[in-house]
């Protein structure tokens, strides 16, 4: 298998397990033309009288590179086809997010096995575009990510409630 096809099976594996660790629904996309990987989806609870149905997009990226990503304490500068910039920043009813995992360089580190636990190795980020600038660039765009913006159960889960208290 390319490299490439394992850091994009990574990428899948991490977000589906942080969906499932806070109870969101993962569905992945098989023809993401329109730069949609995954749709997660969860019921928030907003008050006894009050339940928001809210839905993601998701497009997932993985790199292990110094070449394709740089960072500092604040944020993370990615290297993004500008065709996925473009469809990330279009207007739409189900918002989308980037999601870009960072892998250890040493591709033996990614992913560690023992008898009691599996671990991927690695941090995700993510950010919306939507209200982002068009680019004039013709292959890539070099996007920041806060890295205060990191994804993890709770993150996530909190991303999800936002949403629902702006509808």
């Amino acid at each position: 298998m390319k490299e490439s096809s394992i850091k994009e099976d990574l990428s899948i594996a991490y977000m589906s397990a942080i969906c499932a660790a806070a109870g969101i629904a993962f569905d992945l996309q098989r023809h993401d033309d329109d730069s949609t990987d995954a749709i997660i989806k969860k019921l928030i609870v907003l008050s006894e009288a009050r339940k928001c149905e809210v839905s993601l997009r998701v497009q997932l990226k993985a790199t292990s590179s110094p070449s394709q990503y740089k960072e500092d304490n604040e944020k993370l500068t990615y290297v993004l086809k500008t065709k996925n910039y473009n469809d990330l920043r279009t207007a739409s009813t189900t918002p989308i997010i980037l999601a870009v995992l960072i892998l250890p360089e040493d591709e033996s580190d990614w992913l560690k096995w023992t008898k009691e636990e599996l671990m991927i190795k690695g941090r995700m980020f993510w950010r919306n575009f939507q209200s982002s600038s068009e680019t004039e660039n013709k292959n890539t765009i070099s996007v920041m990510i806060p890295k205060e913006n990191y994804l993890n159960p709770d993150t996530l889960l909190k991303l999800l409630q936002k949403m629902a208290e702006e509808v």
